[in-house]
């Protein structure tokens, strides 16, 4: 077995085979869909027709009947007794031809393997594309605002904004981490992009602004031999007013909440739909909110309010229902909230909320055996569920008016 072929397995034990059906992408075990067997003989997940990635490698995840020979690029792959495989081969800076065959079936997959090696400045000038922000920014004042070029070796590279002048330094080496499959590979380590030291050379600085408003583009100034260059950068930097704040209520039913403004970023709780929250930072097309979390402008309603939403809670009170277990917690708004699962628990956080509470009316139900709470950091309560069994069914968010509902599915009845 192949090193690549070993670590997906260990990854991944139980994955044979991303499939597509009616519902969206679903994990298969022994079994492919029957429908795509019935159309096809050998079928592939992924990668999808023309993808573009950064990796030095990639998977093939994909099936074809059991009997037979699968190759790709005339080289025979290995497959589980079912027939499903996931072989991970080496890409090239550019584009990477791959026809995979089985029998007399013959599929031809292209993937382009782009360069994340920093572009080069040509001449006494920037590198194109390594101006940053690269999109318009809103920050706290006192914020720490950051600013990145490329520029050749040696040059005096600054940043002028609201009539302030922010030098950027050289840096000694970029560090980029590889993408989240690379662990499949077992090449997840931070890499160096080397610049050539006698050509170019990453520059970087930061700066802090108290005062609010709009403080218009950054002008990126550079100067070297005499020679000089201005090029504006590609997004206004605005301060926001502690006066005037601006809440988000969320308009979907689970909003999306990440740990920063790119889907590259982790995923967090998602947010019950009428969750509100003081915004505190911009970014392109993802706002900030309160608690930490960044989220999609389109999945929000922005509004001026008069203060950040924050809320009291008093009671807790347990319901049980045929298959659920629903826990009430009465607010005053519906603030963000956060979950967290472990061994027999399941912890349920409220942001910007203070406790009041002196009762928890909790029913007898065969599943939780334990509630706990305690004050966290001043603005968060966090309520503890301790279960009866190991095995959790899992759980759902929703807000009814300012009421958060916890739904705890019951253990199914066997017969």
């Amino acid at each position: 077995m192949s090193n690549a072929k070993a670590s997906f397995d260990r990854a991944f034990p139980c994955l044979q085979i991303l499939a597509p059906t009616a519902l969206g992408v679903t994990v298969l075990g022994a079994a492919i869909a029957s429908s795509v067997m019935a159309q096809q003989s050998l079928y592939i997940a992924y990668p999808p027709a023309n993808h573009q990635t950064t990796a030095d490698r990639i998977f093939f995840i994909g099936t074809a009947p059991p009997e037979g020979e699968v190759s790709i690029n005339g080289q025979a792959i290995e497959r589980s007794p079912a027939g499903h495989f996931a072989p991970s081969l080496p890409l090239q800076i550019g584009e990477n031809r791959f026809t995979i065959r089985h029998e007399n079936r013959e599929l031809e997959i292209v993937v382009t393997r782009n360069s994340t090696a920093p572009v080069m400045p040509e001449g006494i000038n920037f590198a194109k594309g390594s101006l940053m922000p690269v999109e318009a920014i809103a920050r706290q004042p006192g914020e720490s605002i950051c600013f990145d070029a490329i520029a050749p070796a040696n040059a005096n590279v600054s940043v002028t904004l609201a009539n302030r002048s922010v030098p950027l330094l050289p840096q000694s080496e970029i560090v980029s981490l590889p993408a989240n499959n690379a662990v499949l590979t077992g090449d997840n380590q931070p890499k160096i992009q080397e610049i050539a030291p006698e050509i170019a050379a990453a520059y970087q600085g930061c700066a802090t602004f108290s005062t609010p408003g709009n403080l218009g583009v950054p002008t990126f100034n550079l100067a070297m031999d005499s020679t000089t260059r201005s090029q504006p950068g590609l997004g206004a930097i605005e301060i926001l007013s502690p006066d005037r704040v601006e809440m988000a209520e969320v308009i979907v039913d689970a909003g999306v909440a990440r740990t920063g403004p790119t889907t590259d970023y982790s995923r967090l709780t998602p947010l019950p739909r009428g969750t509100k929250a003081a915004i505190t930072g911009k970014e392109g097309e993802w706002v900030r909110l309160d608690y930490g979390a960044w989220i999609k402008a389109e999945e929000v309603r922005i509004s001026a309010a008069g203060a950040p939403p924050r809320s009291n809670i008093r009671s807790v009170q347990s319901r049980p229902t045929d298959k659920w277990l629903e826990v009430y917690f009465p607010l005053e708004v519906p603030v963000p909230v956060s979950v967290e699962q472990g061994t027999r628990k399941l912890s349920l956080t409220l942001h910007n909320t203070t406790a009041q509470t002196d009762t928890i009316a909790f029913d007898e139900n065969p599943l939780v055996d334990r509630l706990d709470w305690q004050q966290v950091d001043g603005d968060r309560v966090r309520y503890t569920f301790y279960f009866n069994e190991s095995q959790q069914w899992g759980y759902k968010l929703r807000y009814e008016g300012t009421t958060l509902i916890l739904s705890l599915r019951n253990p199914p009845r066997l017969t």
